[in-house]
């Protein structure tokens, strides 16, 4: 049997191209370019180059394959085109699900996101929540909730798809856009600062992204054709999780509170900078105006039907912090 996967080469990519290889799993990885870095070179997988954007590229790269890992996604804060996302996201998903259906896949793991689901009220969302009352934020989350509306039609030809929505992913690896989080670890234990935007009461989920992975294989072997699975952790505030940080790891920072105002007109500078300059901003208004919102999501439908147990955060934490070359507290 062999394993397709799309964006192996990136932050949860490659944990789970790794632990999917430990598990004596046969990998096809669709690549964007070859022969690529050094360590992919040296996995026992085999690389096919593909271009989301063309069909035919798919169609060869999925021939003999039986399942798909689908995790290549344009996952950034800011793009000089916002067509793009939805060129990468939309498009080329349905393009490679055209693809899957063309080589008689048995099933796609899609990796979508928490934050199609939209923020939280005074209770968590669950997989079923609606936010046909909430604008999304970003071109980003609008393009994952599109891509999501065009699997019905896909479920209804035959593929079977099941869709994971990881939330605030951390951890070891890849230090891209998609660590985030892990970068503020990073600059809280080496710099003792960190920003905090608006007191930091507004609460997110976070995962640890060896959970994640664990999520995806669960997905893959028990997930149900159609539905959708929240795969993250614990839901607490920036406040609280900066407080569980200095516990962990022993080390105070300064916090660095910044209202509400003075963040935006900071995101409008930098993304005027990016308009007319062509530097890529720090911020932008749509990710102030999201993290201004509650983002807490369940977890109870990936625990109760899939039988998912994320470690928690403080686990979490303390492995990350160990991974960055820093002591914990036992």
């Amino acid at each position: 049997m062999i394993i397709a996967v799309t964006g192996g080469t990136g932050f949860i990519g490659r944990h789970l191209v790794r632990s999917l290889l430990s598990d004596g799993e046969t990998l096809r990885l669709l690549v964007r370019s070859q022969p690529g870095p050094d360590w992919l070179k040296k996995l026992p997988a085999e690389k096919v180059r593909v271009d989301l954007l063309d069909p035919d590229s798919l169609k060869r790269a999925l021939a003999g394959c039986h399942r798909l890992y689908h995790l290549a996604a344009c996952a950034r804060n800011w793009a000089p085109d916002d067509r793009v996302f939805y060129r990468i996201n939309v498009e080329g998903f349905r393009n490679i699900l055209e693809a899957a259906l063309a080589a008689g896949l048995e099933r796609v793991v899609y990796v979508s996101s928490s934050v199609v689901s939209g923020p939280s009220g005074s209770a968590p969302v669950t997989e079923d929540s609606s936010r046909d009352h909430i604008p999304y934020f970003t071109t980003y989350e609008a393009s994952k909730a599109l891509s999501e509306k065009i699997i019905p039609g896909y479920l209804n030809r035959g593929l079977e798809i099941v869709i994971g929505r990881p939330t605030r992913v951390y951890g070891p690896g890849l230090m891209s856009e998609a660590n985030s989080v892990t970068r503020l670890i990073k600059y809280y234990l080496k710099y003792r600062f960190c920003p905090v935007l608006n007191r930091g009461q507004e609460r997110g989920n976070y995962v640890y992204v060896e959970d994640v992975v664990a999520g995806l294989k669960l997905l893959m072997s028990s997930g149900r054709a159609g539905q959708a699975y929240f795969l993250g952790d614990e839901n607490i505030s920036l406040a609280g999780f900066y407080d569980l940080l200095e516990e962990v790891s022993g080390r105070r920072a300064l916090r660095l509170r910044i209202p509400p105002s003075p963040a935006l007109s900071l995101a409008r500078l930098e993304g005027w900078k990016a308009r007319k300059l062509g530097i890529y901003p720090l911020i932008t208004e749509s990710w102030v105006r999201t993290f201004l919102h509650n983002w807490e999501v369940s977890i109870n439908k990936a625990q109760r039907e899939l039988g998912y147990q994320p470690r928690g955060l403080r686990a979490g934490l303390k492995a990350t912090c160990q991974w960055l070359g820093y002591r914990t507290k036992s």
